[in-house]
């Protein structure tokens, strides 16, 4: 499943009151996140990714994603397992002199296609996903 959500991060916009949207998702696993940056930001837009207070990406919280004329990819296992069914993306420019506009890509796989069911796992294996 992939989800796009593409969105424009005004010029001086800061940390403080950074640009946030929500993109629904659907009940499954986060494997793989991109942020696309077109080319001009030079590294001066910056974008998080989160759930709730937990953000994921990147996986240090004082951390953002940057970049310039590049897709940044972020390889993740994170569950989305139990409403609500949406990330939260903020962005923020406070050196940006332009608005920039920023795509962000997630994939998402349900868990069995992540993890499918091995034929020699053991039988309380099998049965505790029951």
């Amino acid at each position: 499943m992939l989800f796009v959500d593409t969105f424009t991060v005004p010029a001086g916009t800061t940390a403080a009151s950074p640009v946030e949207r929500e993109l629904p998702v659907a009940h499954g696993i986060i494997h793989l996140a991109e942020v696309v940056f077109l080319d001009g930001p030079e590294n001066e837009v910056h974008v998080t990714l989160s759930r709730g207070l937990h953000q994921f990406a990147p996986s240090h919280p004082d951390g953002s994603i940057v970049g310039n004329a590049e897709a940044v990819p972020a390889s993740l296992f994170e569950p989305i397992e139990e409403p609500p069914y949406f990330i939260i993306i903020r962005a923020w420019s406070p050196d940006a002199d332009y608005a920039h506009e920023i795509t962000v890509r997630i994939n998402m796989l349900l868990r069995e296609e992540l993890i499918p069911d091995r034929p020699e796992a053991g039988i309380l294996q099998r049965i505790g996903k029951l």
